[in-house]
Parts: C-alpha cells; structure tokens; sequence
C-alpha cells in the first residue's frame, strides 16, 4: 500500500436511508462523511492544516473513496420500514434503505499530520457518528471490522451524556427505538398507554405541557379522553421543545387531520433536532446525548390554528436538564442505564 493510503473495512449495523439507493453500489457517501469528519477531526486535534472557504467553512486536505463489497440487502425485513413509514409522510422524502455486508473506504493524503489523525481518530469518529436520514434515530450507524474493545468508555470520551437502553431487542431495533423515544416525550397511546415520562419529569417541577392548553384553546382538535394534567396545576411551557421543535403538531379527529402551525416568536429557529440520538453497535443501544436543547430555553412559541394563536415559552434554564431528566427514566421505568 502506499505510503500515503490509508485503508478501512466497515461493518454496517443498521440500514442507511438513501435518497440514491437505485444506483449502482449507492451507501454512504462521501460528500455527507467528509465535512463531518473534518468537522471533528479539528475539533480534536490543534493546527490541523486546513482550507476555509468565503464562508468560513474548514476542509481537510485529503480525498475519500468508498467501495461496496457485495450488493446491498435488496428486500430487507418488513420490520426495517416500522419506523420510517411512521416518520417520513412527505413523498418527496420517501427514501429507500440499503444495507451491505461490506464497505471500503480509502484515504489519500500527502499530509503526514492530516494522515495521522485520520488514522487515529477515525474509528472514534464511526462510532460517535451516524449518515443519512434519520440518523438521530439510530439510521446510518457502521463501525470499522474488529472495532469492538471500549465501546462504552470510547462513547463517555466525546459524548457527556450516555446511557444504554435495557432489554431491547435489537433485531428490531428501530421498533425499540421508536418505543422508547415515544415513551420519553409524546407517550404512547396505541395497544398499550404510557404516559410521556418528560410530562411526568416537569409535573414533578409543577410545570405543565402544552398539549392540554393547545385543546383549551383549540377545542375543536380535543375529542375522546381529557388530556392528562399535573397534579399540582401550576404555569405552562412547551416542554416537548426540549426533545426536539417541529414547524407543525397534527391531531386526527375521526377522519379528519388538523394542523397546528408552531412558531418561535423571533422566526430565528424554525426547526431544533431532538438533543437525543440513538447509536445502535451490534448487541446494544446506546441513547446519546447533548446541551444543545440550551439555546431554546425559555423562548416563546405561537401555535396557530385557523387564525387563533396562543403563545408559550419553552422551559427556562433552571427548570430542566437533560441528564437529570434520564438519570429520572432510569429510576423510575428501568427503561436506560447510564454507562459511566
């Protein structure tokens, strides 16, 4: 091999949802792998030489190259599409889900200091890291072959907040993924009830959700059951901001869909991804975390519906952290454990 090659076998853990799955040996793609891992190879390693562009942007000098080896799982169970069909409602976004036994990557670099940080750090950097859409709930997720030895420690060294999901069954991960991530912010309200353990996390703070002053307020989207309350009646915030804010809240009543628009005041945040991802690495779930969740804390929200609007603001500093609110799942549903 060349001196200035470097060279990687991938395993493949999950399926990669694929906007080009029709083409020929279509997988992970280097133009989503690339500016992720430049992205955190600078932030590990000081003076990396580099490019920044007009925009600020900084690029590694070295190329990529990515082989399948074999062709990817055509027919994939039934199970693999549980969770994608339950998210993805647009058919402009409807993508295909490809799996491959195999995957070869190589590096090109002429920088001894660029080379050796790809050699270091890149297997660290598979296994904080997943591609494609959907990649927070567990989508996209590979490793190097033979990569196995610290996982969990590994995790701890670039993620603050990890926990692993317990009695999972990880043939049909994204089934147990979508489970447990309902069970934390929205609930479940389908063959078995479970109340939202983030509701049940703020109740304990007397702060209540939005969901009961969104049917105050629009009462032609609250049928069936009332929508459950805090004990202890106290003021409103958007608490599900904190697990993620989507531009839109839709209700079924009978065979009708409405559509509350949701809105942050200033019109600086349209949409926030869950501060939760999940790393899916053979056997085990892990449920990551981040503070990202910060920079919406205590901003005000519109809900609109049918010209009527209300505002609300999203939890403020002091009524909620992340960490403290699954350290709550842990001992109250056994549903994680922290990996410490």
């Amino acid at each position: 091999m060349s001196k200035f090659k470097l060279e990687f076998t991938l395993k493949q853990h999950t399926p990669i949802i694929h906007f080009q799955s029709e083409q020929m040996g279509a997988t992970l793609r280097a133009t989503e792998l690339k500016p992720k891992f430049d992205r955190f190879l600078l932030e590990q390693v000081e003076d990396l030489p580099c490019i920044e562009n007009a925009n600020g942007h900084k690029s590694l000098d070295y190329k990529v190259t990515i082989k399948v080896v074999g062709e990817a799982e055509k027919k994939l169970p039934n199970n693999f599409l549980y969770f994608a069909n339950n998210a993805i409602k647009d058919d402009r976004e409807k993508k295909h889900m490809l799996k491959h036994n195999s995957i070869k990557i190589e590096f090109f670099s002429f920088n001894p200091k660029v080379k050796e940080a790809i050699e270091t750090y890149f297997a660290d950097f598979l296994l904080v890291t997943n591609f494609g859409a959907r990649s927070t709930k567990g989508y996209g997720s590979f490793s190097v072959v033979g990569d196995d030895k610290r996982v969990e420690e590994r995790l701890k060294k670039y993620t603050s907040i990890v926990f692993k999901a317990n009695n999972t069954n990880t043939k049909k991960w994204e089934e147990a993924v979508d489970t447990l991530h309902k069970r934390l912010k929205s609930g479940i309200n389908f063959k078995s009830y479970h109340k939202s353990l983030l509701f049940l996390y703020m109740c304990q703070k007397n702060l209540r959700w939005e969901k009961r002053k969104i049917k105050e307020e629009f009462p032609s989207v609250a049928t069936g059951n009332p929508p459950i309350d805090c004990d202890v009646k106290k003021e409103y915030r958007y608490i599900r901001a904190m697990l993620g804010v989507a531009s839109i809240n839709e209700y079924v009543v009978g065979r009708d869909r409405f559509t509350i628009t949701i809105e942050e005041k200033a019109k600086k945040i349209e949409r926030f991804a869950s501060p939760i991802s999940y790393k899916v690495v053979g056997a085990n779930i892990y449920v990551l975390g981040d503070k990202s969740y910060e920079k919406i804390m205590g901003k005000t929200f519109s809900f609109s519906f049918k010209g009527k609007s209300f505002e609300i603001i999203a939890p403020k500093h002091d009524e909620f952290d992340l960490y403290e609110f699954l350290k709550f799942v842990e001992k109250q549903e056994q549903l994680i454990s922290e990996v410490k």
